[in-house]
């Protein structure tokens, strides 16, 4: 994520919407991946930039709070991320409308990724063999009135269900206890699903494929490999050979969670850039070589903070070998496409 700055000079965050120094109502816009500040102060007709100009997502004034921009002659009234968004949890819980702001939040952080990187992002709404939407979703262990007995984090035909009550600390920390995971967040999760979706856009029938299958297996007998992962937990020299215990279950869920990993390295990375801790050239390289390097020295100094605030690892990780060559081969099919 990059830096910010309101015209007045002042640092913003990616989600603020006013600027805390001048006051002056900001709005992101994807299209060039800016903060722009309002042109009026007009709470139903905010205009940003210049020419047409932009306006604001139809979520600002809701408790989402979406800060993100369309274009003011547009035909849609919600931005780029919002629009994923098929299916909400019911509104009329409270805690529902906490949870779908942490998720939506969550989402404009992927989108931003995705579009930093130049992937294609299309709404399902535009086009329904293809496209890419969002259901989240509760079940009957928090709200006894839904039909869903148990809503299951995944992906299928481009759609990604999140269980809404991810978006609860308590309830993810208890996951990552009884899952024995390193790193449990409602972004990692998103970021693990889009690399199943991106799999199908990318990878499948292409001439990605043959490779994909020397260096993380065939795909066959997924449900198999499921069923013996959580009956059995995973292989024992998983750690040579993969980035999570989870990524050994399958060939598809070992790219999945390297797709996520580039994703953190790179986001981490281009923040890194922002406040000068790493030169700005090195995390646009084509040299894989260059980025992992940079990302290596990154790791021991964010966990080196961490340890002096009494703190766990920021990044419990250690990339293998085996890892990177995965890692590299990730950024090779986003760099073919970004450059086609």
């Amino acid at each position: 994520m990059r830096r910010f700055h309101c015209t007045c000079g002042q640092e913003v965050i990616f989600e603020d919407s006013e600027c805390p120094a001048c006051g002056r109502l900001l709005g992101f816009n994807p299209e060039s991946l800016t903060m722009l500040a309002a042109a009026r102060h007009n709470a139903t007709k905010l205009r940003f930039g210049t020419g047409d100009g932009l306006r604001a997502c139809a979520l600002r004034n809701h408790p989402v709070a979406c800060n993100w921009l369309i274009p003011a002659n547009g035909p849609h009234v919600q931005c780029c991320s919002c629009r994923l968004t098929r299916t909400i949890p019911a509104q009329t819980i409270p805690l529902n409308v906490q949870r779908w702001k942490i998720l939506e939040s969550a989402k404009r952080r992927l989108v931003y990724s995705l579009l930093w990187l130049d992937l294609p992002i299309v709404d399902r709404a535009q086009n329904p063999a293809s496209g890419l939407a969002f259901d989240f979703m509760e079940d009957q262990r928090t709200n006894p009135l839904v039909k869903k007995h148990r809503v299951h984090t995944g992906h299928k035909n481009g759609v990604i269900t999140l269980y809404a009550a991810e978006a609860d600390d308590v309830h993810r920390m208890m996951a990552r206890e009884q899952m024995n995971e390193r790193y449990r967040t409602v972004l990692g999760h998103m970021r693990h699903e889009s690399g199943h979706y991106y799999w199908d856009v990318l990878v499948k029938n292409t001439e990605w494929y043959p490779r994909f299958r020397r260096l993380f297996g065939g795909e066959e007998n997924y449900r198999e490999a499921l069923d013996c992962y959580y009956a059995h937990g995973p292989a024992p020299n998983w750690v040579s050979r993969h980035i999570s215990a989870y990524a050994s279950a399958h060939p598809w869920e070992d790219w999945a969670e390297t797709w996520a990993h580039y994703l953190h390295i790179m986001s981490t990375l281009e923040t890194a850039t922002g406040f000068g801790v790493i030169p700005h050239a090195d995390v646009y390289s084509s040299d894989f070589h260059v980025l992992i390097q940079k990302w290596e020295q990154l790791t021991v100094l964010m966990n080196s903070l961490n340890r002096s605030m009494g703190m766990p690892d920021a990044y419990p990780f250690w990339l293998t070998p085996q890892v990177i060559v995965k890692l590299r081969f990730i950024h090779q099919v986003i760099a073919a496409h970004s450059q086609a």
